[in-house]
């Protein structure tokens, strides 16, 4: 399963072939373990790659012009002659006990153009197969996370998503995967980690699971109420992994979770940015997947990627509701999703 684990990750598997591994990735901890210490051997040569200029066009005549004079050797006997030297003309046998020889120039350039051809020929389509193998395992987080979520309004009474409250302890975006997990419909008591984003250093034993020292575990949506402050914001910050959530609605009936309508251009989740500070102490935002783009879900299941450059030209910018705010959508048809421990609201008090 080695092989079939190495082709999943570079994205060399056939479509079937794809899906069938990370079907048995789902319920084997085991492959999961072993596809991230595959990845993280990987990671060396991805994050070390830099892409290779092509050979120029005039490279072979440049390359012509810097041989020297007289190469191939000719004997004294073939010097003024107007017609080209020949192999019986050449003393193959002298040439070769040589200790150096103008030939290795040549063999040397050859050689080096070769290895050049061939590292800038291969290294993309590694960096491009791991690629496409981390946002297809990215996007399969988010088909399950999309049936979860559709099981979840199945239960509900009004069939709507699950609600971020605007104030108190559960006034977070990332409770979607508390309240998820309260009702069995995320088995995993860890949170979801994007395959292409390093997994950040855990809060220590916030919520320890039974019988384990420091390991952390997704508390209950009653448990929040009887944390400490510190305790509450790292749940808060970490609960909802690498993925953004839905902030909810305003409607006739004032702010709600959103009603399940199955709308394909209703954002319900999607990749997170995520927020940091340089050395400077400036603000920094990062994306998934080489800052390329982000996966998005819909509410009608569907999971699309959509590059950076072409979300602000989005008719509903997922990160934004129509007034231009990290906010809940000011109507029921504007989704707004955001990390998980922002609010509904910047005035929301969440303790």
């Amino acid at each position: 399963m080695h092989e079939d684990l190495l082709g999943y990750l570079l994205g060399a598997l056939e479509p079937d072939e794809m899906q069938r591994v990370s079907e048995w990735l789902k319920d084997n901890p085991e492959g999961q373990a072993e596809l991230a210490r595959l990845e993280r051997s990987l990671r060396p040569l991805e994050d070390g790659f830099e892409a290779i200029e092509p050979p120029s066009e005039d490279l072979l005549a440049r390359t012509m012009a810097a041989i020297p004079e007289g190469i191939p050797p000719t004997s004294d006997e073939a010097v003024g002659r107007d017609y080209p030297v020949t192999l019986s003309d050449v003393e193959l046998s002298r040439e070769s006990t040589r200790p150096t020889s103008r030939w290795n120039v040549v063999d040397s350039i050859g050689g080096l153009l070769s290895v050049a051809t061939l590292l800038a020929l291969l290294l993309p389509t590694i960096a491009a197969g791991r690629f496409q193998a981390r946002k297809a395992a990215c996007q399969d987080n988010l088909r399950s996370l999309g049936t979860a979520l559709l099981q979840y309004v199945t239960q509900d009474h009004q069939g709507r998503l699950p609600q971020v409250q605007p104030s108190g302890p559960e006034a977070f975006a990332g409770v979607y995967a508390i309240r998820l997990h309260d009702v069995g419909l995320l088995p995993d008591d860890q949170p979801q980690w994007c395959p292409s984003m390093d997994v950040p250093t855990q809060p220590q034993a916030v919520i320890s699971k039974p019988n384990t020292a420091g390991a952390y575990r997704l508390p209950t949506a009653g448990e929040l109420h009887q944390l400490s402050v510190n305790q509450l914001q790292s749940v808060q910050q970490y609960a909802g992994g690498h993925y953004a959530y839905n902030l909810g609605v305003i409607g006739d009936q004032g702010y709600s979770s959103p009603q399940y309508e199955g709308r394909a251009t209703f954002a319900v989740m999607a990749d997170s940015p995520v927020i940091g500070r340089d050395a400077n102490g400036m603000a920094t935002t990062r994306y998934a997947h080489g800052e390329r783009g982000i996966n998005v879900l819909y509410e009608n299941g569907s999971v699309q990627f959509v590059s950076l450059d072409a979300i602000d030209s989005l008719r509903d910018n997922p990160f934004l509701n129509h007034a231009g705010a990290i906010e809940a959508g000011v109507n029921i048809d504007d989704a707004a999703l955001a990390p998980s421990d922002i609010p509904p609201f910047k005035i929301s008090v969440q303790r």
